[in-house]
């Protein structure tokens, strides 16, 4: 199950989400701004996913200078979409 969230334009990212039934968390970034804020970024990208209860996913983040609300709305609108399929059942 796959859901995405967000735009590619400026002050903004695009998240993906690939809910897994096993394995670990992997995040993955892309962002111009990741030697200075790349290990924030990836810690509230597991905030987030700690919080809605996700132990098994890969996530993409391609960021484009996106504040911290901004990431932590995508990543839960993507786990949203991702786990729709599993609601509608």
């Amino acid at each position: 199950m796959m859901g995405e969230a967000g735009y590619e334009q400026s002050q903004d990212c695009k998240v993906t989400v690939k809910l897994k039934k096993r394995g670990k968390i992997k995040i993955v970034l892309n962002s111009k701004m990741e030697k200075m804020f790349g290990d924030q970024i990836r810690q509230k990208v597991q905030e987030e996913l700690d919080f809605l209860g996700v132990k098994h996913a890969d996530v993409t983040i391609d960021d484009f200078s996106a504040l911290d609300f901004v990431i932590q709305a995508r990543v839960r609108t993507a786990v949203r979409r991702a786990r729709r399929p599993e609601e509608d059942v």
